[in-house]
């Protein structure tokens, strides 16, 4: 079974086997974007204020995991860290350095979590090209996959919940002052305020 959010409706365009979408027409090769092959995952639940390539990487990180993929979820991981320090312009000549030039950049986000993310470059590095991975499991990667979801979270998603929350405020603030017009009265000959009545 395949799944999606879109309607989409299965018709013949010239001869052969077409699909609309929003009345327009695709090819299956595009139509493909806009169908999901499994339950749907992390891509569907974070927030779309986090940036997609970010969201992309989380969920493809995920669907390894869920198949035991653990060097193809701890890569996932680990460019999700490196996608992550480009879009913040993070410093630093190697992982680690990047690492703690996030903890840096975002000092609202706890500094546990970038800590905890330090330990992706342990079984994407030698544990995959010189070791085995003794004492890697799918639940260190669980770990590491639920700190990413946090720090996007913190970095993307709680300074624009707190913004909207501002806002919010702001405008229910201003339906409680009058308006200046209404405060004052003006004399439309003279412009001058008309003075209070006693």
């Amino acid at each position: 079974m395949h799944l999606t959010f879109a309607l989409i409706e299965e018709n013949v365009c010239n001869g052969r086997r077409c699909w609309s979408l929003n009345s327009k027409y695709y090819d299956i090769e595009k139509l493909d974007q806009y169908i999901f092959h499994s339950v749907p995952t992390s891509f569907f639940v974070l927030d779309e204020r986090i940036p997609r390539i970010l969201r992309e990487l989380l969920t493809e990180a995920e669907g390894c995991l869920k198949s035991n993929y653990l060097t193809g979820a701890s890569a996932c991981a680990r460019k999700i860290v490196y996608e992550l320090g480009k879009l913040n312009k993070a410093t630093g000549d190697n992982y680690e350095d990047r690492i703690r030039s996030l903890k840096d950049i975002h000092p609202e986000v706890d500094p546990t979590f970038f800590d905890t993310l330090l330990t992706i470059q342990q079984v994407t590095s030698t544990k995959v090209h010189e070791n085995s991975f003794d004492g890697w499991e799918a639940k260190h990667l669980r770990v590491i996959l639920a700190t990413l979801k946090e720090v996007l979270h913190e970095i993307y998603v709680v300074p624009a919940l707190r913004q909207d929350r501002r806002q919010a405020i702001l405008s229910l603030k201003d339906e409680l002052i009058p308006q200046q017009q209404e405060k004052k009265s003006v004399n439309p000959q003279t412009q001058a305020p008309v003075p209070a009545q006693t």
